[in-house]
């Protein structure tokens, strides 16, 4: 009996810790063609484009009355550019270790608009926006979906997928599946701990993809004109398509697809390279 209560006194002093919510929603009246700036230590983050001309930030912080007491949310407007922040206000930056509840910050944009977001911990999602693009997060996934504009994403403990890409993509990550499709631009894509799949629609522009830890599959038009060089130091390399090659040696080829072009450089270090032929 005396267990039992015990636990039950330590759940009912718990419960309140996290029961806290800090909230923040605020509009701007802007012009296509300005930009967004993201800065948070420890949060996930949505940004949307939408047939407005408005940036709309809502901010939510669920955790104990201590964290949110000290917890920042602001945004504010210069000109066109508005800076979204979520800090803590002793200390300097959140300390993440310290932190147990959750934190979202969701802002829609112009659809033509410029877009940076940093957050030490959290999920990144961008979808249906036209402008460049700078994506990075410290612990979580990114996604980008239907942008019309540069992307560059970099997260250091999660996968990156990009579906419907229409400009470069940049694409770097330290754990997790590269998944980049339907890109009609220059792709480049690193993982040091996975997979990594591109589809390309459009002309070659340039193709650089590699991974310590995993296999490469990319799927090219059949009019696709390249030269290419793939190396893998554990796999197999297979094409769908005819490559003329120059240099077959040791997991390593050279040579060039449709008469040669823009160059296309594979390179694993564990897994096998395929090359797909769009249907």
């Amino acid at each position: 009996m005396t267990r039992y209560l015990a636990i039950a006194l330590v759940l009912l002093a718990a419960s309140p810790a996290s029961a806290a919510e800090k909230n923040f929603d605020r509009t701007f009246t802007v012009s296509p063609g300005g930009s967004l700036v993201v800065e948070a230590d420890s949060a996930s983050v949505r940004v949307s484009g939408g047939d407005t001309n408005q940036v709309a930030v809502r901010m939510i912080a669920r955790g104990s009355d201590d964290d949110l007491a000290n917890m920042k949310l602001d945004a504010v407007q210069k000109g066109d550019r508005v800076t979204v922040t979520m800090r803590r206000q002793a200390g300097g930056w959140f300390n993440w270790k310290s932190w147990n509840g959750e934190a979202q910050i969701e802002v829609t944009v112009p659809q033509r608009y410029g877009v940076s977001v940093q957050t030490g911990g959290g999920k990144v999602e961008l979808t249906d926006f036209t402008g460049p693009a700078t994506l990075r997060t410290s612990g979580g996934d990114i996604v980008a979906k239907n942008v019309s504009g540069n992307v560059e994403a970099h997260t250091s403990g999660g996968g990156i997928f990009a579906d419907t890409i229409r400009g470069e993509m940049d694409a770097t990550t330290s754990g997790g599946d590269v998944r980049l499709l339907k890109v009609d631009g220059k792709i480049a894509g690193r993982t040091s701990g996975g997979d990594v799949e591109c589809s390309l629609v459009g002309i070659n522009r340039g193709i650089s993809v590699s991974t310590s830890g995993g296999s490469i599959e990319l799927t090219l038009p059949r009019a696709t004109a390249a030269k290419i060089e793939a190396t893998s130091s554990g796999g197999e390399f297979t094409s769908e398509i005819p490559v003329a090659i120059t240099r077959l040696q040791d997991g390593h080829v050279q040579g060039s697809i449709n008469g040669g072009g823009q160059p296309i450089d594979v390179r694993t270090s564990g897994g096998d390279i395929t090359l797909r032929a769009a249907n």
